[in-house]
């Protein structure tokens, strides 16, 4: 309990601003820069090109820190700034923000690439495959002075405090651009804290004094440029049927083709399942039956008949099959033993699988002298050394 104490008490020193380092602000590195919120929150911020909005009462009225507290990132055209502080009890610590607000105006997400409306569902879904980290509350359109933004509500309950997110993505005709414009705020909330308005308190004090400037044509050039290397980059791997790094894809590459529609090619309609869970869990359960072992499940001709249609229909590519690692766990969940078993050349036909296509992953379809048609699968999530095969 002394040790919590100690950490928390030079925790609260450094919140305090009492150490003896202090923030370099205003120095530029990779683009970046720190300023005290303090100062620069009691007037117009004007650091952006693309906009310029009064921030709301709270971070006006926030004490000095020496703390990052306000950064602005000149490449990306996008600021943030933040209230720090600490939430605790007898067992965990949480340091940094707790009430946040995020301003971008640019380049910064490939989905803006997307028109509004097709932004609106991909982002939707995009946050509804992340309910691990955040659950989706509400999605909706909301009209502005300016144009029309829509909104994002999430939160997370991590035990110690509960996450609220809400994001705006407005799309106005002033500036040039095409991007939205990402207005986002968000606050940790102790047990027993009541909740703040963030719709009211935060976003819309920042839309009532928001101004639109036009962007400079060097600025509206230079991305368009990295909207033409984009696409040019995700028609190469789809073609060549690669991964694309830090893009988020759909198992039958529906995304992919989304995208590459929008940047004018001509793409043929999805084909197949979104999901390995569509195929191989298709009730939440693994498929077929286990028969004595823990790798062997059975189908019936038909389900295995339909289960390589499927797999076929996918944009497969022609691989190597990996070594197989398998792993027993104790109880408190440290590895005790790892087994890596060379499996050499696979007497069928092995395919890296979309959308990764790694090494390390891949199906397989070869006939067995005993178990007659098998279907191999190596991916992540599923067991090691997984057969299908049909009675």
């Amino acid at each position: 309990m002394s040790k919590y104490f100690l950490t928390l008490g030079f925790l609260l020193m450094l919140l305090s601003g009492c150490r003896g380092y202090q923030m370099e602000y205003g120095v530029v590195e990779n683009g970046v820069a720190f300023y005290p919120l303090c100062e620069r929150a009691k007037q117009r911020i004007t650091d952006m090109q693309r906009i310029s909005f009064e921030l709301p009462l709270l971070f006006r009225q926030a004490p000095c820190r020496n703390w990052p507290d306000y950064s602005y990132n000149s490449r990306t055209d996008s600021l943030s700034v933040e209230v720090p502080g600490i939430i605790a009890n007898e067992s965990q610590m949480s340091v940094g923000s707790v009430y946040s607000m995020l301003f971008r105006a640019g380049h910064a997400r490939t989905e803006y690439y997307l028109p509004p409306e097709v932004f609106f569902e991909d982002y939707k879904q995009y946050l509804s495959e992340r309910s691990y980290i955040s659950r989706l509350v509400t999605a909706s359109w909301v009209d502005w002075q300016g144009g029309r933004c829509a909104r994002f509500y999430s939160d997370s309950d991590t035990g110690l405090f509960l996450r609220r997110v809400l994001d705006y993505f407005c799309w106005e005709s002033v500036s040039g651009s095409n991007f939205p414009i990402h207005i986002g705020a968000s606050e940790k909330l102790p047990p027993g804290r009541a909740p703040t308005n963030l719709d009211k308190e935060f976003i819309e004090p920042v839309l009532a004094s928001l101004q639109i400037n036009p962007v400079p044509e060097q600025r509206l050039a230079l991305w368009d440029n990295y909207r033409n290397d984009f696409c040019k980059e995700l028609k190469g791997s789809y073609d060549n049927k690669t991964a694309m790094r830090r893009f988020r894809d759909n198992l039958n590459r529906q995304r992919a083709i989304l995208f590459l529609r929008e940047c004018g090619y001509q793409m043929p309609d999805p084909v197949g399942p979104r999901s390995w869970a569509e195929i191989l869990r298709p009730n939440g359960q693994l498929i077929g039956r286990a028969d004595g072992e823990r790798t062997l499940r059975k189908v019936t001709h038909a389900q295995f008949a339909e289960l390589e249609a499927k797999l076929m229909s996918l944009q497969l590519k022609r691989g190597e099959r990996p070594e197989i690692r398998s792993s027993r766990l104790s109880r408190d969940g440290n590895v005790l033993v790892e087994n890596y078993r060379a499996t050499g050349s696979y007497a069928g036909e092995w395919y890296r699988v979309p959308p990764s296509y790694s090494e390390q992953n891949g199906v397989g379809i070869r006939n067995d002298p005993v178990l007659g048609r098998v279907i191999d699968v190596h991916l992540m999530d599923f067991p090691a050394g997984l057969r299908v095969v049909g009675e």
